[in-house]
């Protein structure tokens, strides 16, 4: 199916210094009343690394929305340095992300898909919108943030947790980042309770060879979901290099999708 590519520009404040987020939104050439799929991105990526799931979803006549959030360390969005950036500020953008949404698609279902720290940040924020959002998408979800942070580790920096210096900078990959990263992940560390007050549908994909962020985190999340499906893939790591894994993904996420269609 064709479509086409907007680009989208949303100011996060009324003053001029507030950062701006850069997104696109894909529209299938054609009438649907599909759900628009919001797509987070990892940690240190952009909105690009997820390229492939948003043509495979607005080919099937999907709405789909990508974005960066400010402050990753990659892509076009402005206004926040990586030091102010925390899985909490990035929860706020995807909820100003899904207001300008429910504005210009006028009432059209929203489901929110969330990659690794950008799975978090979509938990926590399907948690706060609650039946605002149709259904949500988790895949290799980054839950484990808060408890790497009391471990004083974060993506391969080591740091006291009872001290959060005011920067350090990653490993994997090499982002700086600031002690609001780590405070905000201290408040985040009731994840799971705060999580499970989202009652709609929940698909999570995780690999079971996940090194960075162990698969026991979705099952945790899966346990406390009302409705949830964990869809474990063999020899899978974190992040979805391999083609077959990212088409097994795919087809998963689609299944899920149409699912939605046949009960509503």
């Amino acid at each position: 199916m064709e479509y086409y590519k907007h680009r989208v520009e949303i100011k996060t404040g009324e003053e001029p210094d507030d950062a701006l987020i850069v997104g696109h939104l894909y529209i299938p050439d054609g009438e649907t009343d599909l759900p628009c799929v919001v797509i987070s991105h990892e940690f240190g990526f952009d909105q690009n690394h997820e390229i492939r799931y948003a043509t495979e979803l607005v080919r099937r006549s999907y709405h789909v929305f990508t974005y960066d959030f400010p402050g990753s360390g990659n892509g076009c969005s402005t206004g926040r340095d990586t030091t102010g950036m925390s899985v909490m500020t990035e929860k706020d953008d995807l909820i100003r992300v899904v207001r300008y949404l429910q504005q210009r698609l006028m009432g059209r279902k929203i489901v929110l898909c969330g990659f690794s720290m950008g799975g978090m940040v979509s938990a926590l924020a399907a948690a706060e919108l609650g039946d605002e959002i149709e259904a949500l998408i988790l895949v290799y979800p980054a839950f484990s943030i808060s408890d790497d942070a009391r471990r004083g580790r974060a993506l391969g920096a080591r740091f006291d947790p009872h001290d959060p210096p005011e920067s350090f900078t990653t490993r994997y990959p090499p982002v700086r980042l600031g002690r609001r990263f780590v405070e905000d992940a201290f408040r985040a560390e009731d994840w799971l309770d705060r999580i499970g007050r989202y009652n709609g549908p929940v698909l999570l994909i995780h690999g079971e060879s996940d090194r960075l962020v162990p698969i026991i985190y979705s099952e945790m999340a899966a346990s406390v979901y009302s409705n949830a499906r964990l869809i474990r893939i063999p020899h899978a790591g974190h992040i979805f290099w391999q083609p077959w894994v990212k088409n097994r993904a795919i087809q998963r996420m689609i299944v899920f999708l149409r699912q939605l269609s046949i009960e509503s």
